[in-house]
């Protein structure tokens, strides 16, 4: 007769439903783990893309901070575009302005309608990104303030084209002994700097029970871009612009005198109409020319 030992057999079952129990408690915690580490990476890249939109529209919007008070720098397209294209300082955009934006458009739920007044939105988005929560549905942002937006302009890092602009590139005697020295008004500090932040759960109980001492996280990234602004506004602005490095257009490089003795061979040219040296026109198609 085969004899079973009925206390062994009650140990080793024990053991296998501990075991399991044990593996589902892990395999748990792990699978939540995931989870969230899926979501942080979401915030991740939006934090990515922020930073790219930031950079970008500092391109296209002048920054008006007065802090900054770019308009007095002609290095830069703030400050050149006072005196060649007013235009386009007055269609300015804040840090703080663009921070908004991101808020509305990037931290909202999928399908929120883009509006002009998002920039001007002071509270975070009524639904958020759904991703965005921990697992008790807690959002990870909790306030507006969580994220910040910060933009700046620079030299390019290669080469320094203030040198260029600041010096004169030519000088010329004019008739009365005096010299004029021929420059370029352009704006060298075209080295557009986007940097977007963003904190996240930082009060969040549920991450910190996955978590022990977890007190949220910062995501950050700066995108840069090279642009070339110098267009000025308008007809007289370029004419004001390109009139600087044409010397026989600020001064008198000849003397009247030295040419209306030939006015017996030239006829348009009298005393009260004299030769315009260095004048600067815009091209001028006739109209024929215009015709299919």
């Amino acid at each position: 007769m085969m004899r079973i030992n009925i206390k062994s057999a009650n140990q080793s079952g024990q053991a296998v439903v501990e075991f399991l129990v044990a593996t589902v408690l892990v395999m748990s915690v792990l699978f939540l783990a995931i989870v969230m580490l899926g979501k942080f990476n979401d915030v991740r890249n939006k934090t990515l893309m922020g930073s790219r939109y930031v950079a970008w529209e500092r391109t296209v919007w002048s920054d008006g901070d007065p802090e900054k008070n770019l308009k007095t720098d002609p290095t830069s397209t703030e400050g050149w575009s006072t005196s060649y294209g007013n235009t386009a300082v007055t269609n300015g955009k804040m840090d703080d302005e663009m921070r908004r934006e991101f808020l509305q458009r990037f931290a909202s739920a999928n399908g929120t309608t883009i509006s002009s007044a998002d920039r001007n939105a002071e509270s975070l988005p009524s639904a958020q990104q759904a991703m965005w929560a921990d697992h008790s549905g807690k959002p990870f942002l909790s306030s507006a303030q969580d994220v910040r937006v910060i933009t700046a302009n620079s030299e390019g890092p290669a080469t320094n084209l203030e040198q260029y602009t600041a010096s004169t590139f030519g000088a010329v005697q004019s008739a009365s002994g005096g010299t004029y020295s021929a420059k370029m008004a352009l704006p060298t500090r075209t080295l557009q700097t986007g940097t977007l932040g963003i904190a996240i759960a930082q009060d969040s109980d549920t991450l910190k029970r996955l978590w022990p001492g977890f007190s949220g996280l910062s995501f950050s990234d700066t995108n840069v871009l090279l642009s070339n602004t110098w267009l000025a506004e308008g007809s007289s602005n370029a004419k004001a612009l390109f009139a600087k490095a044409v010397p026989a257009a600020n001064t008198i490089v000849v003397q009247p005198s030295l040419y209306t003795g030939l006015q017996k061979y030239a006829p348009e040219i009298t005393t009260t109409a004299q030769l315009e040296f260095g004048r600067i026109r815009q091209d001028v198609v006739p109209n024929d020319r215009l015709r299919p």
